[in-house]
């Protein structure tokens, strides 16, 4: 018990770790969802300056690291590979949908925008709030799987 607990402190870890290094890239593939699925209603203004990303968004990453690696601790590569490709799946599609529903409100709440194109700043967006929440839920299957073998006792 006390070695899951370990390891999963330690992925936890990594995980925040790895969160630092795809900051710029998931907030950059936030932009352009925000201007795809809008067929580029929404065009970004000031500066795109940020130190850090919110604490949701790293814990979310740490959280799912954890879970990943508790729930596939032990297991076959191919089941450990058939669950991270579904984990990443789910972040895709969680990612895409987040995206485009609240720059589809963005657009419609805009009341006084030149031929539908609303100028947002580059912080008016939650990068941290989309990627946190699409990495947890991401791990929801794993969550189950976790859950359901304590209460069967495998």
């Amino acid at each position: 018990m006390k070695r899951k607990i370990a390891i999963g402190l330690v992925f936890f870890l990594i995980g925040i770790g790895l969160s630092v290094f795809l900051e710029s890239f998931l907030r950059s593939t936030v932009l352009d969802l925000y201007q795809w699925t809008t067929r580029n209603g929404i065009q970004f203004v000031g500066k795109n300056f940020f130190l850090f990303a919110s604490p949701i968004y790293y814990a979310g990453f740490g959280i799912t690291f954890s879970l990943l690696t508790i729930d596939l601790f032990s297991k076959p590569i191919v089941y450990i590979t058939i669950n991270v490709v579904t984990a990443i799946l789910i972040f895709a599609i969680m990612t895409i949908g987040i995206s485009a529903i609240d720059a589809i409100l963005k657009i419609y709440e805009c009341t006084a925008c030149d031929d539908g194109i609303r100028q947002l700043r580059y912080n008016e967006v939650n990068y941290g709030l989309i990627l946190g929440f699409s990495s947890i839920i991401s791990v929801i299957p794993s969550l189950i799987r976790i859950i359901k073998n304590r209460t069967t006792g495998v």
